[in-house]
Formats: structure tokens, sequence, C-alpha cells
């Protein structure tokens, strides 16, 4: 089976990545095999430009844009742009704007970021600097129950009379 990742349409925004459908990204298993499918660029890879898929190893150097469900940027990596995923690990270099999830830089890896986030874990020997921003997302059920619990001040003014 082959996917058409042109058609993909990548969130250009915060509140775009918080409500993607990873479900709907192709699939992370290829049909019938149980075998789990993932992008690997090597040391002797740099791409400029695009690097859509479900789950990435990045070895090389990327100058754009990482849109995937999982990212690892190993080691030998650098990452520049953009990174819209929903887990991030960094053992190597990213210098990015990203929206995230879940991030950890590991020992000996640098992260300088506008960084949006939800989770984020710094082990000792790890470096990240710029400026970080915790995302909260609240779903439309918790929203709806909020405002049952929290009456705006129109419906307070309809209790009192």
């Amino acid at each position: 089976m082959k996917y058409d990742y042109a058609l993909v349409t990548v969130p250009q925004g915060e509140k775009e990545v918080a409500e993607f459908d990873w479900d709907r990204l192709f699939p992370s298993k290829k049909p019938n095999s149980g075998k789990f499918t993932f992008s690997v660029i090597d040391e002797c890879t740099g791409i400029v430009g695009k690097l859509v898929t479900r789950n990435a190893f990045i070895h090389g150097q990327i100058d754009g844009l990482v849109f995937a469900e999982h990212v690892t940027v190993e080691k030998t990596a650098t990452v520049k742009g953009v990174i819209f995923c929903r887990t991030l690990n960094i053992i190597g270099s990213v210098n990015a704007h990203i929206i995230c999830d879940s991030v950890i830089v590991r020992d000996g890896a640098t992260l300088s970021s506008v960084l949006k986030y939800r989770t984020m874990k710094i082990e000792e020997g790890g470096s990240a600097a710029g400026r970080f921003e915790r995302r909260i997302l609240i779903d439309q059920s918790a929203e709806a129950s909020a405002r049952r619990d929290f009456p705006t001040p129109h419906f307070k003014a309809a209790m009192r009379e």
C-alpha cells in the first residue's frame, strides 16, 4: 500500500497541532505485518525542507520542518527550524521553534528553542535555553463541564432574578 505524503496537511499553529488527529496520519505499522514503520536520517544525510513521517530517528542534519508523531534527535544530529510532534527525545542539538506534548533533553544534548510543551524533563548534563511555555489543553467535555461549574456573569445575574 502506498501513501501520498504530499496530501498531508501540516498544522500551522499550536491549536492545530493540539487538535491534530495522529490516527489519521499514515499508519505506524505496515498492514498485516506487525512491523513498525519509521524514517532514519543517517549521519551523511542533510535535509533542507520538510520531513513528514510517523516516527523519525535523526542522525544527520535538518534545516526546515520536522512533522512526526515521535521524533528522536540522536547524538550526531542537528535540527534547525520548526518541530511539530507528540514526543521529542533530544540527544543531539536542536535550535528550533517547537510545539510538542512531551520533551526530554538527555545528558549531553543541547536545546535552544521557543518551546510550547505539556511535559518537559532535562536530565543532568542536558542544556536547555530559550523561551518555554507550558501548554494546557482543555478538551471540549472538560470545557463544557467547567462552564457549568463556573457560571458566566449573565448566568449569575439570571440566577439572582
